[in-house]
């Protein structure tokens, strides 16, 4: 993956849990969102997305669990910075590409 489709992956994502906020998006829901915008992706890569994400700050993961039923899923839930970002309210990101 190139660096500028990985800024632009990263930065979709963001867009994408924004949209949904305050709830969060299912990583397996980012997964199915990245393939059918044809961007380049694997669980692995997106995985690695959503961790660059929140070592920035820019998103929450969080595991949810109903153990009665044995489910568990990984949820991403964007932060405060993250929307400030998206909406110009802090510096840019060089990492993250930022649509108007």
């Amino acid at each position: 993956m190139f660096p500028s489709e990985a800024r632009e992956l990263r930065g979709f994502i963001l867009t994408m849990c924004k949209n949904n906020y305050p709830h969060g998006c299912s990583e397996k829901l980012i997964q199915i969102a990245v393939g059918e915008n044809q961007f380049t992706s694997s669980p692995a890569l997106i995985h690695a997305h959503l961790e660059y994400l929140e070592e920035k700050g820019y998103v929450r993961l969080e595991e949810l669990q109903a153990k009665g039923l044995g489910i568990s899923r990984k949820v991403v839930y964007i932060t405060a910075k993250g929307i400030d970002l998206l909406e110009g309210s802090i510096a840019l990101d060089p990492g993250v590409l930022v649509m108007s």
